[in-house]
């Protein structure tokens, strides 16, 4: 029924999505809009479009819903290695986000429709989520509808977002006109437009919901007009009579976790195949599936609205009587039936949710905990509660939910023992979800209340919303506070210590390798639990300090523990740490692979303020490899959160990648823009250690292609400094010598192919290989030594090809371009680059290995004299079909 030209284009949009999928290039699309707007309508449509090979899955039950029950459905219409049921009985959302992931890569041209993505259980929204992000090259559509409510917009981050309007008032006129039974007045029709709002399903039901006398303007509209502000009511009216076996049936389905026909049928097998027939008769209620799927969400929400609560308790202990359902499916209906308190059940309620909680049930053990907060009759057990719940809801990403717990906890009085520990939390969600200025003026009024032993962990956790401000110093400051003020023995002690190497290593790196001696040896995993950000300020510490093999060890290690506790915000700091020291140690397909787990986790768990850093550093490899879509495409979505959420620190690194990114596409002076204002940034707020973001080097070479000799001098002296230091890094002190030859070449050129001999001496062969092949690379077009020039060459397209770095190798050998130098796979290759496939994409389109086709596009680049896939693309559209013996034809 919604047929507004808005929602045909929609289909159009979508129709078109599945087409590119069929073709290899897999998309994911989120639609989002009030309740009635057409949402289930839409993926109907497409579904009925497309055919068998669209697989619709309704999400239901919410908290009520079982563990991965949504997770288990969506499993079962895709080839997983292992059995459903396994994916049912599983608490652990990054292992069903595996199980999926392996779906999703096996299932090509599948098109996944699921519905209503905010009435899933958390724990099955969290794994498929992950899973989507964890599979951007699967050749797999899947379309997510969603209310407009946290729970879904955390969802749609960083996906394509649709978002459902009503329809337009012609439209909307036509619905009102054949819902009505008599001409509607003009005015009214007016008024009627207004309030609804194109909203299809109140305009399909207002008429009823008036006298033939109101819609012909004969007597006045009510001042209140039905339906309009809570759509429950069009169900309201369509709800059979109280007593009777289809009102009995609904009641029971709308408390029931799933809807499970076996189960409804068991409690009222008297009734229940009369009561069916008398729902799919009005078209209430439709079996599928072996479940009582109700017509729409809001009809639940209107049977459940129409109970009494002495009801509603009484139906929930039936549930919990039902030996079909599951111990812990039970145990929530029972809590929910229970009036308390009762600190028996509370006691069931916590043990269960640490069972939960020690295989990997973050969410379930979080609902638990808060049925026990309404059960006991204790007010500090009941603060304790909030505490451990949210700590909960922390771990697994729920980070709104968290939020509120610890708001109501602060608000209450009687909470007074766990202030501090309440504020340091919720310091720590207002920072990585966007609000750091908030989250430290929190912290700072806490040191006021904090007791002495409290007070070094509020210090400490200050290194949070500062480093997201970009406030080094400030850092520094309150590092040091903590570890005065901090047990020497205690973890608080190591937390505050690892902070303030990884701040001090960053202002000073001279110092880093002294800073990390102090810290090598700290119980990680102690650690992370009083500070999940701690692996992200251990790892960029040792990498600062070039322990590149510690680095990797200890992460490594912390990951797998973390991973099996399910902890998915400490997770994100790990696996980008890691990622970055890859990117660092010039390990790319490594550090994509960390990357991508540490992008999903920030935007799936709740950390928003940290995804621009993963972005940023992401964008660099794509740039690297000529991939320079996908690295525009990281770096839009970066620069956008970060805008939004005025993450200083994190501007500045995207503005450093996004620096070297339009460098290596040939744009120096797109690259001059973004790297003079981290240059201008440093001014402000204090030099940092050029080992952090590594950009100096870029904006000297970027000031040189354009002419601007004298603007580079600075930034070489200071890089100078620098190196000259005492301490300083082993890549500082190359890239410094590097500098300094590429800026005096024309001077004095034989000094400046020294110094970049020097440099390549200095750079490690294994972990700076990048920075050591552009060295050669820059000897190659230095030296006027001909046999020099060409082992230079040699050397440097080498070193590239190695790294896959796809665009720099190009720029070594570019030539004219020769189109018949193509061979047949490579122009196939290219071909399905200009069609907008990824490498993985193109691989499995053609059944070769990805390696295989990165090694055609190197070639290719080399042939056409082209550095990124947009060149490619470019050259590919220009030249098709101009020669009969090209090798580009589609």
């Amino acid at each position: 029924m919604v047929g507004s030209r808005s929602t045909r284009t929609l289909g159009d949009r979508l129709e078109q999505a599945w087409l590119q999928s069929c073709a290899g290039a897999g998309r994911t699309i989120v639609l989002l809009g009030d309740a009635g707007i057409g949402k289930s309508s839409a993926l109907a449509r497409l579904a009925h479009r497309i055919g068998p090979t669209a697989h619709l899955v309704n999400c239901r039950g919410g908290d009520m819903a079982a563990p991965m029950s949504a997770a288990a459905e969506i499993a079962s219409v895709l080839p997983i290695p292992v059995p459903v049921g396994s994916v049912a009985g599983e608490v652990d959302a990054l292992k069903v986000a595996d199980i999926l992931s392996a779906g999703l890569a096996g299932a090509p041209g599948t098109v996944l429709l699921i519905d209503d993505i905010h009435d899933a259980d958390a724990a099955s929204r969290t794994a498929l989520n992950l899973a989507i992000r964890r599979c951007t090259d699967a050749a797999v559509l899947v379309v997510v509808t969603g209310r407009r409510v946290p729970s879904a917009e955390s969802f749609a981050e960083g996906f394509d977002v649709e978002e459902l309007t009503g329809l337009d008032r012609q439209a909307a006129a036509s619905i009102l006109e054949t819902a009505s039974t008599v001409p509607i007045a003009a005015a009214v029709m007016e008024k009627l437009l207004d309030v609804a709002a194109g909203n299809p399903l109140v305009l399909r039901h207002l008429p009823d919901a008036l006298t033939p006398e109101q819609l012909s303007g004969a007597d006045l509209l009510p001042e209140h007009i039905p339906l309009v502000g809570d759509l429950r009511t069009v169900f309201s009216r369509q709800l059979p009579r109280p007593g009777t076996a289809a009102r009995t049936l609904l009641e029971l389905a709308s408390l029931s976790a799933d809807g499970s026909w076996s189960v409804l049928r068991s409690m009222r097998p008297a009734i229940a195949e009369t009561a069916l027939h008398a729902l799919e008769d009005s078209g209430l209620a439709c079996l599928s599936s072996g479940r009582l799927t109700l017509q729409h969400p809001l009809l639940r929400s209107a049977t459940v609205a129409a109970m009494s609560l002495k009801d509603q308790r009484r139906l929930h202990l039936e549930f919990a009587d039902c030996q079909a359902l599951s111990d812990t499916v039970r145990l929530v209906h029972r809590a929910h039936g229970t009036l308390g308190p009762d600190e028996s059940l509370v006691d069931d309620l916590v043990g269960a949710a640490r069972i939960l909680r020690c295989r990997g049930g973050t969410e379930p053990a979080a609902r638990l905990l808060d049925r026990a907060i309404d059960l006991t009759g204790d007010d500090s057990r009941r603060a304790e509660l909030r505490v451990l719940a949210a700590r909960e809801l922390m771990t697994a990403g729920q980070t709104d939910s968290a939020r509120h717990r610890l708001e109501t906890m602060l608000e209450d009085p009687t909470s007074h023992d766990l202030r501090v520990t309440a504020t340091l939390l919720l310091a720590t969600l207002e920072a990585v979800g966007g609000a750091p200025a908030m989250a430290l003026q929190r912290l700072k009024e806490c040191t006021s209340r904090a007791s002495g032993r409290e007070v070094g962990m509020v210090y400490a956790r200050m290194a949070i919303p500062l480093g997201i401000l970009g406030m080094v110093s400030e850092i520094i400051d309150a590092a040091t506070a903590a570890v005065a003020v901090s047990d020497p023995v205690s973890t608080d002690s190591d937390v505050a210590r690892v902070i303030l190497a990884h701040a001090l290593s960053a202002w000073h790196e001279n110092r880093s390798n002294q800073l990390v001696d102090g810290i090598t040896g700290l119980d990680l995993v102690s650690a992370v639990r009083h500070d999940p950000m701690i692996g992200l300020h251990f790892g960029r510490a040792l990498s600062i300090a070039e322990r590149y093999e510690a680095a990797v060890a200890a992460l490594t290690e912390l990951s797998a523990q973390l991973r099996g506790e399910d902890a998915r915000s400490a997770l994100a700091m790990v696996f980008g740490a890691l990622g970055e020291t890859y990117v660092r140690t010039s390990r790319f397909d490594d550090a994509l692979v960390c990357l991508d787990e540490a992008t999903a986790l920030s935007l799936a768990a709740g950390q928003r303020a940290f995804a621009p850093f993963w972005l940023s550093l992401r964008a660099r490899v794509h740039a690297i490899r000529g991939d320079d879509h996908t690295s525009a495409a990281d770096l839009e979505l970066g620069f956008a959160i970060s805008d939004e959420l005025s993450t200083f620190g994190a501007r500045y690194f995207l503005l450093a990648n996004s620096g070297l990114a339009a460098l290596t596409a040939d744009r120096p002076g797109d690259a001059v823009t973004a790297l003079s204002a981290c240059w201008a940034f440093e001014q402000v707020g204090g030099f940092l250690a050029p080992q952090l973001a590594r950009w100096h080097v870029d904006l000297i070479e970027a000031h040189i292609a354009m002419g601007r000799s004298d603007d580079a001098r600075p930034v070489l002296e200071h890089l100078q400094v620098v190196a000259a230091a005492v301490g300083s890094s082993r890549w500082t002190k190359a890239t410094a010598c590097r500098a300094e030859a590429l800026l005096h070449h024309e001077t004095d050129p034989a000094a400046s192919l020294r110094l970049l001999h020097r440099a390549a001496e200095i750079y490690d062969p294994a972990h700076d290989a990048f920075d050591r092949a552009r060295t050669f690379h820059d000897i190659a077009r230095l030296t006027m030594d001909p046999t020099h020039r060409e082992n230079a060459r040699a050397e440097a397209r080498n070193g590239f090809r190695r790294l896959g770095a796809a665009a720099w190798a190009a720029k070594v050998d570019r030539r004219t371009p020769e189109l018949s130098a193509l061979t047949e796979a490579e122009g196939r290759v290219l071909n399905e680059v200009a069609n907008g496939l990824t490498n993985q994409q193109i691989a499995k389109r053609l059944g070769v290995s990805a390696k295989t086709v990165a090694n055609h596009l190197y070639r290719a680049y080399r042939k056409l004299g082209v550095a990124s896939r947009t060149e490619a693309v470019r050259f590919v559209l220009l030249h098709d079909g101009t020669s009969s013996d090209s090798p580009l034809r589609t």
